[in-house]
């Protein structure tokens, strides 16, 4: 009986001994970038692995030989894969590409049911699939399609036979450093106003853009003369002070508007005061408003000059300035 159970000891050693071991866990280890030069997403990849593909389709492997094996099933090196393609949306939705790839897939292989999950911060969708490819061996393997702005990306991790699980760290990181390409809106040729900084003089305080610069210009008989010019010369803000000579505003605009070839006119107020404004051509693409009002026995005018073309930018920057206006 002893002798029985030996023997049946033995077998189950045997058996057991000639069962293939299975392959060690391969390490993340050190990675290196990839960035597509045509659509702009980028992925880690190991160290000791190459890319080789092209723009727009990715292929990462540790050698040809494990793409290889992919191919025919029996030369090559087993080994895992990751693909990474941009699929240009073209007028088609998300789910119709998804379900395109899916049914694709059904004619080789074994679909298991769509998972959900969230890739480089936007919703995906995970297809797993098996390929059976010997009587000993398939190709485990899952894709992932997650959607930019102008593409549609699709991740594949393939594992020849027991290589996919072990792999499977691998995997996890290389999706984990998956991001999107960030579209980056042109940059505007027109003059953008940035924040704004206060000024302060004997007559007035006001707000200004901060990057509208201080002109120098001559003071003549004026009691106050200052000037803010914008990226073009020709686009300004002009204020001088002089004195009203006990003339209320009403007068002052009855002697002012004369020197002015009007296209309109009217009336409103800077800081609660009445004020009268005036339009008129400078030069060509140049338009320009003068705004009179007047504070203790002073004459505030100031005049805006603005690109025509650019009006909505220029006009409209100028007038919040003269809006600001706090007289003294």
């Amino acid at each position: 009986m002893k002798s029985y159970f030996f023997l049946i000891a033995l077998l189950v050693l045997f058996v057991i001994g000639c069962q293939p071991k299975k392959p060690e866990p391969v390490p993340v280890g050190d990675m290196n970038d990839y960035k597509d030069e045509g659509y702009g997403f980028s992925i880690k990849y190991p160290k000791n692995w190459q890319q080789l593909g092209n723009v727009g389709n990715a292929v990462f492997a540790k050698s040809q030989d494990v793409i290889l094996r992919f191919q025919d099933f029996k030369s090559g090196e087993p080994g895992g894969m990751v693909g990474v393609s941009a699929i240009d949306l073209n007028g088609k939705s998300a789910q119709d590409i998804i379900q395109s790839s899916i049914d694709e897939l059904k004619q080789g292989a074994q679909v298991e049911p769509t998972q959900q999950l969230t890739v480089a911060g936007k919703p995906a969708s995970k297809i797993p699939y098996s390929i059976k490819v010997t009587t000993k061996n398939s190709i485990f393997a899952y894709e992932i399609f997650v959607q930019g702005d102008t593409a549609m990306y699709k991740l594949d991790f393939e594992g020849y036979g027991d290589q996919f699980e072990a792999h499977a760290a691998v995997f996890d990181a290389m999706l984990n450093s998956f991001t999107l390409p960030v579209i980056v809106a042109k940059k505007s040729d027109q003059w953008q106003p940035k924040s704004l900084s206060p000024y302060n003089s004997d007559y007035f305080t006001l707000q200004y853009p901060e990057d509208m610069n201080f002109a120098t210009v001559k003071k003549g008989d004026k009691d106050f003369v200052m000037e803010l010019r914008a990226d073009r010369l020709d686009c300004s803000v002009h204020i001088d002070v002089f004195g009203a000579k006990k003339l209320t505003i009403d007068k002052v605009w009855e002697q002012n508007k004369k020197l002015y070839k009007a296209k309109g006119s009217g009336e409103g107020t800077i800081d609660g005061n009445k004020s009268y404004w005036v339009d008129y051509t400078s030069t060509k693409d140049i338009s320009s408003r003068a705004y009179f009002t007047v504070k203790n026995d002073k004459v505030i005018r100031v005049t805006i000059n603005w690109f025509v073309p650019q009006k909505d930018i220029y006009f409209t920057t100028f007038e919040k300035i003269v809006n600001s206006i706090k007289l003294k």
